[in-house]
Parts: C-alpha cells; sequence; structure tokens
C-alpha cells in the first residue's frame, strides 16, 4: 500500500516531510522503505511547510541522529503494516488544530521523535514508533493517553517493561499477592523497587492490605499492547514472575 497516497498531509510529500541534514558526518545511510526521504539524511524536522521539530539537529550525536531516524522508519513501517491490515486512519481531532494551537498528531509526532533521540536502551525506538503509528488509527487512544504513554515508555526500562508484559501475559490468572513480593525479592532483589514504580503508575493494581492481588490494570494492558512490546531479550531474573507460584 502506497503509504504517501493515504497519510493525512501531517505527513504527505506535497505539504511535505523533508529531511533536514546537521552535518555531513552525521548524516547515516538508512534505506527507507516509503521513498518518502532520501536515504542519506539528517532529521526530519518540518510538515506542511512548518518546522515541528526544530531542536532535533542541534548538537545531535551520531547514535542521536541514528535513534531519530529509526523512529521515524520503524513508524512508516508499522503504519504500513496497521493499514494493510485494513485498518483506516482515524478522522477526528488528533489531525485537527484548533485556531492557535498545533494539532495533536504533530504535538505527539515530535514527542515521539525526542524520546526515541534520547534512549540509551535503543530497542525501546520501536516502541515509540509503535505506539504513535497505533495511535495513528486508534480512535480509542486519545492524544492525552498517547502523550501519557510517551511519557511512561521514556520512564521505564525495559526491565520495567519486561516485567509488566509478564503481568499482561497472567492477567486475571495471576496468583500474586503483594506480600509475596518480598519472597520474589530472593529471585531478583530490584523487584520490590520496580513493582512500586509499576503500581505508582497505576500499570499494576494498587495494593491495600498484604493479600491483595497483584494483576496487571487496564491500563496496563492498554499501555502493552499499544506499544506493542516484544520479548527480544532473555531476561532469566524476571522468570520467578512467570511461573506464578506463590510460596505461602
Amino acid at each position: 500500500m502506497n503509504i504517501r497516497r493515504i497519510l493525512p498531509a501531517v505527513f504527505k510529500k506535497g505539504s511535505q516531510i523533508t529531511a533536514a541534514a546537521t552535518t555531513p558526518i552525521f548524516q547515516v545511510w538508512i534505506p527507507d522503505p516509503t521513498g518518502i526521504i532520501p536515504n542519506t539524511i539528517g532529521v526530519l524536522i518540518t510538515t506542511a511547510g512548518e518546522t515541528i521539530a526544530d531542536t532535533l539537529d542541534r548538537n545531535m550525536s551520531q547514535r542521536e541522529v541514528i535513534r531519530t531516524n529509526k523512529a521515524y522508519i520503524y513508524f512508516v513501517e508499522k503504519l504500513e503494516s496497521n493499514l494493510n491490515q485494513g485498518l483506516k486512519i482515524r478522522d477526528d481531532d488528533f489531525f485537527r488544530s484548533s485556531v492557535g494551537y498545533r494539532k495533536p498528531a504533530e504535538e505527539l509526532f515530535e514527542g515521539m521523535l525526542i524520546k526515541s533521540r534520547n534512549q540509551y536502551e535503543e530497542a525501546k525506538v520501536e516502541l515509540f514508533s509503535n505506539l504513535y503509528a497505533n495511535g495513528c488509527v486508534d480512535t480509542t487512544l486519545s492524544p492525552q493517553m498517547i502523550s501519557l504513554f510517551i511519557s511512561i515508555l521514556d520512564r521505564l526500562s525495559f526491565n520495567h517493561l519486561d516485567i509488566l508484559n509478564r503481568f499482561v501475559i497472567l492477567g486475571q490468572e495471576s496468583l500474586w499477592q503483594s506480600n509475596d513480593v518480598y519472597a520474589l525479592q530472593n529471585e531478583n532483589p530490584l523487584l520490590p523497587t520496580y513493582m512500586e514504580e509499576l503500581k505508582n503508575l497505576n500499570l499494576i493494581a494498587p495494593t491495600f492490605w498484604g493479600d491483595s492481588p497483584l494483576i496487571i490494570t487496564n491500563l496496563g494492558e492498554k499501555f502493552i499492547h499499544s506499544i506493542e512490546f516484544k520479548d527480544i531479550f532473555d531476561l532469566p531474573h524476571n522468570n520467578c514472575i512467570s511461573k506464578n507460584n506463590p510460596i505461602r
């Protein structure tokens, strides 16, 4: 499917997304399956003739340029996959702006690129792109929710995400309770800290008593599905969660 003929003007060539090179030393060779951008590119910073990410090309390292460009390419590939599956570009206020304000799509596009640029855990870059591409077709992902998820994804480490994903897989079948965290820390001493942070973000159900269940919240499940987390690393220190076998 030719995305260039389908994407709203915020992404189309013609009103266009262009590539603004930083310096030649930072230009990188990355294939672009859409043909929207040249192979030798710097940083995507304009849309519809307006600058939308004018901080992206300032004093960037080579790794930052690579991560930013990868974020854009992952986004295009994921959006193309969504459209090939029959999903439609959303037709709501996501791509419209109130007088005097930018379109939510533009703000979140810039946010996705900036957060991707700064990721030292580069595996998360594709997750930012998945979130934004899914937001372009899923009206249940409001701009406010996408913005929140961008912030959460930026804040959490890949290890947080792995732990959260294990609770998504367990779902309502999770047998873990709040007090079990102290037993789990014998397997992974960092788990109590990770779990508290996930609970504070309302991704794992809050606990009120020692026997309060440790289960994924609706928000946590929506978050993991929206970023399309992939279990790409072997993290055996978290296997104790997946065993779902409390010792009481």
